[in-house]
């Protein structure tokens, strides 16, 4: 065929971990949550989680002029995102291109056969109603059967300042030869129950988890709380997929956030500074491997982005990697899992 409808178009997606559907069928929604627990969910994580970020449109086609069918969904008085689409042929990003109100034209694709990947945007929400190839050649899915890797985060993860294929993740998951599962979710990851069954129940081959900032940037959890969130949620992702190498990876440098204590917050008792946080991350995947889990490794997040790439101006607005360190993040992501480098030493004595 050289158009797909909805339903063909489903068959051929990534990244996804459910879709909402149109009573009638024309069109669906990605969501990276279950659509039907979405009610169980805080409002805060269900407005990232409508964002379809590391969600891609895998296809075999000779087409060089491709329509994705589709709309980017904004909801009633809420902000206006410019949604942009990347493109890859054969494994090589080629542009970036706005989705329009009625969809995105790829044109000037290379002739032949090869293998095309659209991925959605970082944000908004997206509704896909199908694909056309314009010069009629057939279209075909293109299975992603690559080692499935689940990524859970904040909005460093979800790739705040970047293009779909420039998020650390996304850049790791390329060099890595990996099927990415992004689920980064901005202002968000809070080590919620319901998100760590559900990290548990999606099969992976690798699962990496970006934990601390957004704890340290709301004060959600604190000393009491903290480690008892982190190790219930090892204790789920364990009851199910007790073998899969796990990765804790420690925050990226955060500045005054480092020795100061909340994010313009009122104090309480029990506050962490987020190198209090690193350092307690640090101290449970140690004590998890004392108890046996040697396939939990530690990283440190500041082998990503450090105090010395900080001073160089990567984080404009103090917290976010800018879209050209957030590709350096991925870089140095998968060079340090290609050589097998985890840092296991205390995380005390610098600041990178």
């Amino acid at each position: 065929m050289s158009a797909w409808n909805a339903a063909a178009t489903a068959r051929a997606l990534a990244g996804a971990i459910d879709l909402e559907w149109a009573a009638d069928g024309s069109w669906f929604q990605p969501w990276r949550l279950p659509f039907a627990d979405l009610e169980l969910h805080h409002r805060d994580l269900v407005l990232p989680a409508m964002c379809p970020s590391g969600v891609r449109l895998r296809l075999r086609t000779a087409s060089r002029r491709l329509l994705l069918d589709a709309e980017s969904v904004r909801l009633q008085g809420g902000p206006v995102f410019e949604a942009w689409c990347d493109l890859a042929v054969d494994g090589e990003v080629v542009r970036s291109t706005a989705l329009g109100v009625a969809g995105v034209v790829f044109g000037g694709l290379p002739p032949g056969p090869k293998d095309v990947e659209i991925a959605l945007p970082i944000c908004p929400a997206v509704r896909l109603r199908g694909v056309r190839a314009l010069d009629g050649e057939a279209l075909h899915p293109l299975p992603d059967d690559r080692p499935r890797w689940t990524v859970y985060g904040s909005s460093i993860s979800h790739g705040y300042q970047a293009t779909p294929t420039q998020t650390w993740p996304a850049t790791a998951a390329r060099l890595l030869g990996r099927n990415l599962t992004n689920l980064g979710y901005g202002g968000a990851c809070l080590l919620d129950p319901l998100v760590g069954r559900m990290l548990a129940n999606h099969s992976a081959e690798f699962i990496t988890l970006e934990l601390g900032i957004n704890v340290y940037n709301s004060a959600a959890l604190r000393e009491r709380t903290f480690l008892p969130a982190v190790h219930g949620l090892l204790a789920e992702i364990r009851s199910r997929q007790p073998g899969v190498p796990v990765t804790v990876l420690g925050p990226v440098f955060g500045g005054a956030r480092e020795s100061e204590l909340t994010d313009g917050m009122s104090e309480a008792f029990g506050d962490l500074t987020l190198g209090a946080l690193r350092e307690q991350l640090h101290d449970a995947v140690q004590l998890h491997r004392r108890r046996g889990d040697t396939a939990l490794t530690w990283l440190d997040g500041r082998e990503l982005c450090s105090a010395d790439d900080a001073g160089r101006g990567v984080l404009p607005d103090g917290l976010h990697p800018d879209a050209a360190h957030q590709q350096e993040m991925g870089r140095r992501y998968a060079e340090i899992d290609i050589s097998g480098r985890r840092g296991l030493t205390p995380t005390r004595t610098t600041n990178r």
